[in-house]
């Protein structure tokens, strides 16, 4: 008996979806999937027959005559373990292909992570794609900190500690806020990125759901000078071993202060105490999602290596 099953689900219930053999991207978990769209959801994931878990998965959602993977995350895409033969890992990509065109979608567009998460998995993946004739609609330049038990001062740029002292000088305080006023935290993203001409990248009851709904993954960091935040972030804990800085805003009352500096540092910190091996830092990205110099040389300052984040789209 072949040791693996290509399995397809439409629409299937969370708890009929295939547990997978480790904890895996958390916006490819079950719980998240079933709450990103209400468009159609098809899942096809690759069954070992041996442990009856998935050991490669992917989830589309059929929006707009295309099949989108994902609908409602910063990625989706196919997720596979290291041991998976590009066999079956060509397999996989083939139904995903089928299953899109017994849906009569005009394209399949799959959001890969961030190659750093993985990059022998993203090295394999890009090469089974394009030689299926996928092309790359899009590719950004994704930066990260790889978490050492280096002091975060020790590889920013001068510039940067500078600023970090005089954060320090100001007293301001670095806080996990375990339990947050999430009106005061909406309250406070809004209105800086209203200040700084953005839009936020989830409305805001949107991202209040996502945080009540999923507590231990969404965290909030804050900088405070006395109970006026100067600075604050709402975190993703991807994995186990990845943070995603996903949405930091700063009060521009502060930017003599640069505060982002010093809330950087204390995440990086958290992510020191908890077993987190990589600091996602995101794209550098401004309001018509063109990269922005100012802000790239900014996380370069910090000591953040670069990744590419790839679109690849099929037409069908």
């Amino acid at each position: 008996m072949e040791d693996y099953l290509i399995f397809r689900q439409r629409n299937p219930p969370e708890a009929a979806i295939l547990p997978f053999f480790q904890q895996g991207f958390f916006f490819n978990n079950a719980e998240h999937l079933c709450q990103q769209s209400r468009q159609p959801l098809c899942v096809i994931s690759v069954l070992n027959r041996t442990t009856q878990r998935a050991v490669a998965r992917c989830a589309f959602f059929v929006k707009d005559n295309r099949a989108i993977s994902p609908a409602g995350a910063p990625f989706g895409s196919l997720e596979f373990s290291q041991t998976l033969p590009d066999t079956v890992l060509g397999r996989l990509i083939d139904a995903l292909i089928d299953e899109a065109q017994s849906l009569s979608v005009s394209t399949l567009r799959l959001v890969n992570y961030p190659n750093c998460y993985a990059p022998e998995e993203a090295r394999r993946l890009t090469a089974q794609l394009l030689q299926r004739e996928f092309r790359v609609a899009a590719s950004d330049q994704n930066f990260f900190l790889p978490v050492t038990d280096d002091s975060f001062e020790t590889f920013i740029h001068a510039s940067e500690r500078r600023r970090l002292r005089k954060c320090r000088q100001a007293g301001f305080q670095w806080q996990h806020w375990c339990c947050p006023d999430l009106d005061a935290v909406m309250s406070f993203l809004v209105q800086t990125h209203q200040q700084r001409g953005y839009k936020l990248t989830l409305p805001p009851n949107r991202l209040r759901s996502l945080i009540q709904t999923f507590p231990n993954q969404f965290l909030i960091f804050t900088v405070r000078d006395n109970v006026t935040i100067a600075a604050l972030t709402v975190a993703i804990r991807v994995r186990t071993d990845i943070l995603y800085n996903f949405l930091p805003a700063s009060n521009p009352i502060y930017d003599i202060y640069s505060p982002m500096v010093f809330l950087t540092e204390g995440v990086f910190s958290y992510c020191q105490q908890h077993q987190i091996q990589l600091l996602d830092l995101g794209v550098s990205l401004d309001g018509n999602h063109q990269p922005k110099p100012s802000l790239m040389r900014f996380k370069r300052n910090l000591g953040a290596h670069e990744s590419p984040k790839i679109v690849f789209e099929k037409s069908l």
